[in-house]
């Protein structure tokens, strides 16, 4: 299961990156330790030895696609936002062996994951990493820090300087961004 109080791990398994990346794609707009909790409890109720085998088990019927299965399962685990999450969990299959080599381009491209779940995912599996997942906590540190940001994860074209902005900061701080990602989520999630 996840746990969202020590999110960053650069050693996780095939398995733990498909967790990881699903884990990822929910939490979005949301609570995590409860989203934590429901992906377990989602998972769990499908067949299959790791997240994504469960996933492929649940949508393929012998040769058939079975879509509504998954749609179907999220909504008994009340997962919210049912179709960019179908979509976004169907798309991250395509990806199923390349989960420690996928790039930032990649994972945007793939419809219901935008800027900052591709960036959380990428920071958190992965050291070394000079992105920010601009969620609503990096934002309100960053306008207590005198910067003029939006509340809410900013568009596309706004994010880049947002990023940079975030990005000197955590220099400034002489902190690495996972580091600083997760000591700032943990302070404003109180």
């Amino acid at each position: 299961m996840i746990t969202p109080t020590n999110i960053t791990n650069y050693n996780r398994t095939q398995a733990e990156l498909e967790e990881f990346i699903l884990f990822a794609i929910l939490v979005a707009g949301k609570t995590a330790k409860t989203q934590a909790k429901k992906l377990e409890e989602f998972l769990s109720d499908i067949e299959g030895e790791t997240p994504f085998a469960k996933l492929t088990n649940l949508v393929m019927n012998s040769e058939t696609f079975q879509a509504e299965a998954l749609d179907d399962k999220m909504r008994k685990h009340k997962l919210g936002q049912y179709l960019r999450l179908k979509v976004a969990f169907l798309g991250v299959l395509m990806h199923r062996n390349k989960l420690d080599t996928i790039t930032l381009d990649e994972l945007e491209s793939l419809h219901g994951i935008g800027p900052k779940t591709a960036r959380f995912f990428l920071l958190h599996s992965r050291p070394n990493q000079k992105i920010a997942a601009l969620d609503t906590h990096i934002l309100k540190f960053m306008s207590e820090k005198g910067y003029k940001v939006p509340k809410t994860t900013p568009s596309k074209k706004k994010y880049g300087q947002i990023e940079k902005d975030f990005l000197t900061e955590c220099e400034k701080a002489g902190k690495d961004v996972a580091e600083m990602d997760l000591e700032i989520w943990k302070s404003y999630s109180k």
